[in-house]
This record gives C-alpha cells, structure tokens and sequence, in this order.
C-alpha cells in the first residue's frame, strides 16, 4: 500500500485538477491513519460540498465540523482555526464563543493570521460580551499581529479601525498607510478604500484622477461597489472624460454581481433616458431589483413613481408602501413624502400625529421643508401640543437654509413676539430676505414696517 504522503500528495493533485471525488476517497484513505492533513481536507470538502455523497447541508456541517476538531487536536493550524469557526457560527456543534477563541488562540500561536484576524472581528463585534473599551483592544491587537505578519487582510481590517477611529484614536493617514500596504498585495477592497481616501481628501489630497484610477484597478478585480463608483465617475465626468456607455456597462456588470445601487442608478438611466431610450417599465424593473437588495434610494423612488404616476398609474397605497420602506431606513424625503400623505390621508388614512413624527425625524435631518412644516405644526398645534419656542426654533433652522415661507414665518415670529421676543430689526431683515426670493406676502409686511 502507498505510504500516506504519497496518498496526500496524489489527493491534492485531484483536488487542483477538482477531481473532488477522487481526492476525497483518497483523503478517506490516509485519515484512517489520523493523519491531521487529510482530516483537514475532508472538513473543507465537506465544508464545500466537493465530491461528498451527502447533499443535506446540515448534516454536512456536522461531519465537517468532526473533521475539522479531529485535525485541530492532531495539531493542525488550520483546523484549528476551522474549528474555530464551527464553535463560532455554530457549524455542526452547539454555538460556543469560549471554545471558539480557544481554537482561533491556538492557531494564531501557530501564525495563523487568518485565525488572528478572525480573533480580530471576534473581539470588534463584542461576541465575547467584553467591556466595549477592552473588547476594542483586544480587536486591534490581533489586527496588530496580523499586518505585522504582511497580512493584507489584517492590514485592511487595520486601516479600517484608524480611518473609523475604533480601538484607536481617528487618524486618516495612518489608516491610508495600511490600506497602501494591503492594496499593493492586490487585495480589493483594500485598493478600493484607498480611493474613496482620494474621493474624499481623508489622510490624502483630495484628488479625483487618482480615485477614479483606484476604483477602476478594485472594478477590475471583481468589486462590486467599486464597478459601480466606476460607473458614477463616467456618467458624471469625476476623474475621467465623461462616457455614458461606459457608464451603463460598468453599472450592468456591478448589477450582475448584485449591488444594490448599481440596479438603482440604471433605473435613474432608463427612468430619464440617459444612454438608452426612456423606458419607465425598465426603470420600475430595476429599482424593484434595487429593493429586494435593500436599496433606500430605490425605495424613495417606486414611491415617487407610484405618487406621482411615472409610467403608471398613480397609486397612492403603493407610494405610501414604499415611502414607508425608505422612511424607516432613514431616507429624509421619503420622511417628508411619507408626512404628506399621511396628513392629506392620500393612500392613508389621515394621521396628524404620525404626519408629525415624520416632518420631525426629516427636520431632523436637516430638510428644509420638513423643518418649516414641524414649525407650523408647532405653532397651530397640529399633530403635536401647541409650542411656539418650538416653532420658532424650527422656522430658524428652514430659513437660514433658505426657504422663503420659513424666512416670512420668522419674520412675523419677531414682529409679533411668538416664541421670542420682539425684535423688529430681525422681523424686517427675515421679510427682506424673503422678499428679495418674491414672497408676495413678506414684500407687504417689509412695505408696513418701513
């Protein structure tokens, strides 16, 4: 009979030619005699369904987590690091943190950096229940071990601490300096962090050439979020000449790999004919491809198409459905649209206090014409108890953006002393500022105090 690295040795030919069956009898072979290699390789197989007789995922998880602790305690690192794993996701054994540190720690003293860096993630998302503080630390010194051992992955994981500040304090250069070292060992998402640096002048100068270089290198390696920033730079001329086609070629191949906003800015394109024919059927196909993936974006949009009848019918239940969609993820106009009609009782029925609580989530976020809408709900008590310090406050905050009935809402705040004292100075520079917009009443009350 071979001896058993010949066996290992011919298994791993199979497995590079995905000759999986053969590798795996092969690999059957040799763990009869514990060799921690082929016990390894059968956790992965059957991790993978690679030339296994069972097909019921389950129960492969069970076999493969045997395999992988069988390897794990002959000493075999990477194993361990599976084994890890299993203890973690609960693979095939009941979920155990403790075990699965236990495991990662064992092969990290092995330099393993995938178990360092999977200790790393580990101790970020707090799964051992830490102080936040220490769980932190903790994070950041196994990403530590990891990019000190030219790990690009760690040295990602690194850079993404310095850049979002946590475990360590904020520094955006530091962060580019390990982004630069994990993007010069071709790791994508590396590569595509170090553009939006350059987009976004974080640690760098600010530069759109550059950016755009680096978002087309990670397009390349199959990212999809840099695929569709490519796309975003051609259809709007950012770091390289404007290309529409190449725009809408970028976007289809960032769909076809599933990205969200990719599916959603190709609706924009066939929903306003930018590269291709005005199509609304095709626009309400993508954003509804959008929505299935989460994008926000498109969920604004179907409402805006079903609210204001975009190609269809308008249907204002369906509007309120996805206004609501986006509303609740934050998105401010759906916020506002949402207030709308639930106030006007379009789709809905009316409801002056939710209207209010989304005028007040969209003011919040800084839309103007939510803030004026609050106010005036504040200052006739519609949907929320009458309070005119309110009113005034969110009248300030629409107007000095700008809007022209939150400028003459102000004005008559100070002429008449609602919510603040009166302050004619104040009332006829809100007037003026509203009049020079073409506010007809603000340009009577600056005529009445002058």
């Amino acid at each position: 009979m071979e001896n058993i690295i010949e066996i290992c040795e011919k298994a791993k030919q199979m497995y590079a030619e995905k000759k999986y069956t053969e590798a795996v009898e092969l690999w059957k072979a040799a763990s009869a005699e514990n060799n921690s290699e082929a016990l390894y390789m059968l956790g992965i197989c059957y991790n993978y369904n690679l030339g296994v007789e069972e097909q019921d995922a389950e129960k492969r998880g069970v076999i493969a987590s045997e395999y992988f602790i069988k390897s794990a305690e002959l000493g075999h690192k990477d194993g361990m690091c599976f084994a890890g794993l299993c203890f973690l996701h609960g693979i095939g054994v009941e979920q155990d943190i403790q075990k699965a540190i236990e495991w990662f720690e064992k092969s990290a003293e092995q330099n393993s950096t995938q178990a360092m860096n999977n200790l790393g993630l580990l101790y970020k998302q707090n799964k051992a229940e830490l102080e936040e503080n220490e769980s932190y630390e903790k994070s950041i010194e196994w990403f530590t071990k990891s990019a000190s051992l030219n790990d690009s992955t760690g040295q990602l994981y690194l850079g993404k601490a310095y850049y979002d500040g946590v475990g360590v304090e904020q520094d955006y250069k530091t962060a580019v300096n390990y982004y630069k070292m994990a993007a010069e060992q071709g790791l994508a998402e590396a590569i595509f962090s170090l553009g939006e640096c350059y987009d976004d002048g974080d640690g760098v100068e600010q530069n759109d050439i550059e950016a755009f270089k680096l978002y087309k290198s990670a397009a390349q390696k199959n990212h999809p979020k840099a695929q569709c920033y490519v796309g975003y730079c051609y259809e709007n001329g950012i770091g390289v000449a404007y290309n529409i086609n190449e725009a809408l070629k970028w976007y289809q191949i960032s769909a076809q790999n599933n990205y969200f906003q990719a599916y959603c800015n190709l609706g924009c394109c066939f929903e306003e004919g930018r590269g291709v024919k005005r199509n609304m059927a095709a626009a309400i196909e993508m954003y509804e491809k959008a929505v299935d993936l989460g994008s926000v974006h498109a969920m604004y949009n179907l409402g805006n198409v079903y609210a204001f009848g975009k190609g269809v019918k308008v249907d204002n239940q369906l509007a309120v459905k996805y206004y609501t969609m986006a509303a609740e993820n934050g998105q401010a106009e759906a916020q506002y649209n949402l207030a709308q009609h639930l106030y006007q009782g379009k789709g809905v029925d009316k409801n002056e206090e939710e209207a209010a609580y989304w005028f007040f989530q969209a003011a919040k976020q800084g839309d103007s014409d939510a803030q004026f809408k609050i106010a005036t709900f504040y200052m006739e008590g519609i949907g929320v108890d009458e309070d005119l310090q309110k009113a005034y406050y969110w009248f300030m905050q629409s107007a000095v953006q700008g809007d022209m009935d939150a400028q003459y809402s102000l004005g008559m705040c100070y002429e008449e002393g609602l919510g603040v004292d009166v302050d004619l100075e104040e009332a006829r520079d809100w007037y003026a500022r509203a009049a020079e917009q073409g506010h007809k009443a603000a340009k009577k009350a600056c005529k009445k105090l002058n």
